[in-house]
C-alpha cells in the first residue's frame, strides 16, 4: 500500500489506490472492433447525424439533401429505433457520402475533358 505525507497531520497516511486508477492492460481488439477501426478514416467518424439547421460539417450537405440521396440509394443510411417506437435516429455513412462526392467529381472531370 502506498503512503503519503500530508502537511496537516505531518504523518504518513495510507493512500488507497482504486483499481480504476491503475494503468489499463492492453487487450487485442475483437474482430468486429478491428473491422470498425479499419473502416474509420483517420479521425473522421464512420456514421454521422443529419444537421438540425444548415449544412452538415463534413460534407456540406443539408438535411434535405442527405435524406434525398439516401432515398435514391446513392448513400448509405440506417434508422435506429426501438421496436414499436415512432421516433428514432437516422445515421448516414460518411464514407458513402464522400464516395458519392468523389464520383460526382470524377464525372465532372470526365465531362470537362470530353468537351476539350
Amino acid at each position: 500500500m502506498k503512503t503519503e505525507t500530508t502537511l496537516s497531520t505531518g504523518g504518513n497516511v495510507p493512500l488507497a489506490v482504486a483499481p480504476e486508477a491503475t494503468p489499463a492492460v492492453r487487450r487485442k481488439l475483437s474482430t468486429t472492433a478491428a473491422e470498425l477501426q479499419a473502416e474509420r478514416n483517420g479521425l473522421l467518424p464512420v456514421w454521422i447525424r443529419s444537421p438540425k439547421t444548415g449544412p452538415e460539417h463534413y460534407s456540406g450537405f443539408t438535411r434535405a439533401k442527405l435524406y434525398e440521396l439516401a432515398g435514391e440509394d446513392k448513400i448509405r443510411s440506417v434508422s435506429i429505433r426501438d421496436k414499436g417506437q415512432v421516433k428514432g435516429v437516422r445515421l448516414f455513412h460518411l464514407g458513402s457520402i464522400l464516395d458519392f462526392v468523389a464520383t460526382c467529381e470524377a464525372a465532372a472531370d470526365a465531362k470537362t475533358e470530353g468537351a476539350q
